[in-house]
């Protein structure tokens, strides 16, 4: 059994964020249990979330299955989704699925929407995801 530790700020934008990084995360794997505190400071405060889970091949199989699935293009239009992934998880401090998961770059890459309210129609893509992330994912989108 694996454990992972989630921060849930408060704050509007972040509380959307970290819930949709936590619920992510929860369809990924299968979830044995879970412990929480609420953690307050003078700077901030927070529940501290503490998942207990085991990996699940079943998702790695269907995630693989859906890439060997894309056509050329669309598995382009992937792998570059990803290296912006990285690159913008890295300048943000996060771990890449706290961006999006492959599953959300896959729908992305397939879909190929032309506006943020066309992307919001994507599984993932709420109205805080969206418009956090959504210009760059539409202009690396254009570049195809």
């Amino acid at each position: 059994m694996k454990v992972k530790v989630f921060t849930i700020r408060l704050t509007e934008n972040e509380l959307e964020i970290d819930q949709n990084s936590l619920n992510d995360f929860l369809e990924m794997v299968t979830f044995k249990k879970s412990s929480t505190q609420f953690v307050e400071s003078e700077k901030e405060s927070f529940w501290s979330v503490i998942v207990h889970y085991e990996e699940t091949s079943e998702v790695k199989n269907e995630d693989l299955k859906q890439e060997i699935e894309l056509s050329e293009q669309e598995q382009m239009i992937f792998q570059n989704l990803k290296k912006w992934r990285a690159e913008k998880a890295s300048e943000l401090g996060f771990k890449s699925f706290m961006i999006c998961h492959n599953s959300e770059l896959i729908n992305v890459a397939i879909h190929k929407p032309e506006s943020i309210n066309q992307l919001r129609k994507i599984k993932g893509f709420g109205e805080v995801k969206s418009d956090k992330y959504g210009v760059d994912i539409i202009a690396l989108l254009n570049a195809f």
